[in-house]
């Protein structure tokens, strides 16, 4: 029950973390596409104007985006001892700090926003993206093996969770006030 539920949490926390970095994303494009249509009847003269222009918007609006995500990320997990997925499925931790859990919330989760941002931030500024490719690897070898003693440990624990030192322990008890829909099975 355990291991489906962890599967669960781990699941729901990657979506929102993806959701979360591609709404950012998709706003700055928009953003960027009002501000072209509004600049753009003025600045047609002046040829090749409106490409700093958009290029400047998009990479601070990024940027903040950036700097959104990561201080959001900060305060929710400074704030709160659980992940929305955690708290949807009922599981605790055991042995944390506020450091050690957001590391462990960053490592599992955090990290793949970040990388959406940075593609969305080279596309954006038509820099060469390629050599994040390397980086994403090594980060989807490491969610391989974190996988592997995941299901070699039988749900107890990943390689993060030996990593930080962290506990995942497993509650009858959901939070109602979160999730007022959810019943424990």
């Amino acid at each position: 029950m355990k291991l489906k539920k962890r599967i669960l949490g781990y699941g729901i926390d990657l979506f929102l973390s993806i959701a979360i970095c591609i709404v950012i994303a998709i706003l700055t494009f928009i953003i960027a596409a009002v501000i072209a249509l509004l600049f753009l009847p003025f600045v047609v003269s002046y040829e090749d104007t409106w490409n700093p222009i958009l290029a400047a918007t998009m990479k601070y609006t990024l940027l903040f985006g950036f700097l959104v995500f990561i201080a959001t990320s900060l305060g929710a997990n400074f704030k709160s001892p659980l992940t929305w997925g955690y708290k949807f499925t009922g599981l605790i931790l055991e042995n944390t700090s506020k450091f050690r859990f957001f590391t462990w919330w960053f490592l599992r989760s955090g990290i793949i926003g970040l990388f959406i941002l940075a593609f969305a931030y080279h596309i954006a500024n038509n820099f060469d993206y390629k050599y994040l490719f390397l980086p994403l690897s090594i980060y989807i070898l490491y969610l391989l093996i974190d996988g592997i003693i995941f299901i070699l440990t039988k749900g107890r624990r990943t390689f993060t969770d030996y990593w930080t030192d962290i506990k995942v322990l497993e509650t009858s008890k959901v939070d109602k006030r979160i999730f007022p829909w959810s019943s424990p099975k």
